[in-house]
């Protein structure tokens, strides 16, 4: 059976097919292209020979076929107030449903059942659906030798925007930070200081884009070394949080700086390593194929299961305490 998955990037949407633990099709659609004209990743898709694909699903969903999702599913895909801005993707799931395309959304970090509660309180982004596809790649490939119970890691995405990092206790995802929840990334500020927020007020969704490493060494003068040294830095923060949730025996790198950063990292004696997939393509776009798999019962379903990845449920809005859904409350009818 072939399987393909969908990253959806800052520059590019990637659809990556898998068949027999290799990667069979890949193509890129400029992600311009892809907002504005659904029909082009439609037809990569299709291209691929894939009998069920997953992904594109932004900051998650339980597993549902695009055909199946309304408004609602929509909002909390994107957490975009703005239609024009979500117009590309309410196009692509109406393309979907006339043609019937087997594509299924994937769940975030915060809708397993293997993160306690607490962990998710008054969070959103503990990792968007993208990073929950690499750290299942991460464990598929890893339970390739070695006994999946036995997995114990954190894995840093670091890309052009965001970092997120992932907790894996025993082959199954614990904890996570995701890009909004954390420190900075190359592009992006990263969690915003409440008092930073207060002062702004309201602000526009391009906001959470900008601010991060790249800016701040442009207004100090400072070289790419130095830039480079410094979301190491903070690259090292987000790991050694997540220590607190698991105790790992590696550090797990993927994105566009893992190479960067890993040597940096590696200087402090860490064992550290970089994500391989299947072959070349996007860790994301693999992972997403790994869980498309296994929605059909592919050779990954068991790999899934144990993960409980389909057994994701609820929204990335249950978990904010009553006090402060109040003001969510408010905002929400403003803008909606």
């Amino acid at each position: 059976m072939i399987a393909a998955g969908i990253d959806p990037g800052t520059g590019s949407y990637d659809v990556v097919a898998i068949e027999d633990r290799k990667v069979v099709f890949r193509e890129s659609v400029p992600t311009n292209v892809a907002r504005r004209n659904p029909e082009e990743l439609i037809y990569a898709i299709e291209s691929s020979g894939a009998e069920v694909i997953a992904g594109l699903s932004g900051y998650g969903l339980p597993v549902k076929k695009f055909s199946e999702l309304d408004e609602v599913d929509i909002l909390l895909m994107t957490l975009n107030f703005d239609e024009e801005k979500s117009i590309g993707l309410r196009n692509l799931v109406k393309i979907a449903k006339e043609r019937d395309v087997n594509l299924y959304t994937v769940p975030a970090v915060i809708h397993l059942p293997t993160v306690p509660v607490w962990r998710k309180m008054n969070r959103i982004d503990l990792g968007t659906a993208d990073k929950l596809c690499s750290t299942v790649l991460a464990v598929a490939k890893l339970s390739e030798e070695e006994e999946i119970t036995k997995l114990n890691f954190i894995l840093a995405e670091i890309g052009e925007g965001f970092n997120a990092f992932i907790a894996v206790k025993n082959g199954r995802i614990v904890d996570g930070m995701g890009g909004t929840s954390s420190f900075p990334g190359y592009s992006s500020i990263g969690a915003l200081d409440a008092e930073l927020a207060y002062i702004i007020g309201e602000f526009p969704k391009s906001l959470i884009f900008s601010g991060g490493v790249r800016s701040f060494a442009d207004e100090w003068k400072l070289n790419d070394v130095e830039a480079m040294n410094i979301l190491a830095e903070f690259v090292m923060k987000g790991l050694r949080t997540l220590e607190v949730s698991v105790n790992p025996d590696f550090y797990l790198l993927s994105g566009r700086f893992a190479s960067e950063i890993a040597r940096r990292i590696r200087g402090e004696g860490r064992d550290v390593r970089i994500l391989r997939g299947f072959g070349a393509g996007k860790q994301s776009a693999q992972g997403a194929a790994v869980i498309a798999d296994a929605i059909a019962g592919g050779e990954f379903k068991d790999i899934v299961d144990y993960m409980r990845i389909l057994e994701a449920k609820g929204t990335v809005l249950d978990y904010i305490t009553r006090d402060i859904m109040e003001y969510v409350k408010k905002g929400m009818r403003r803008r909606y």
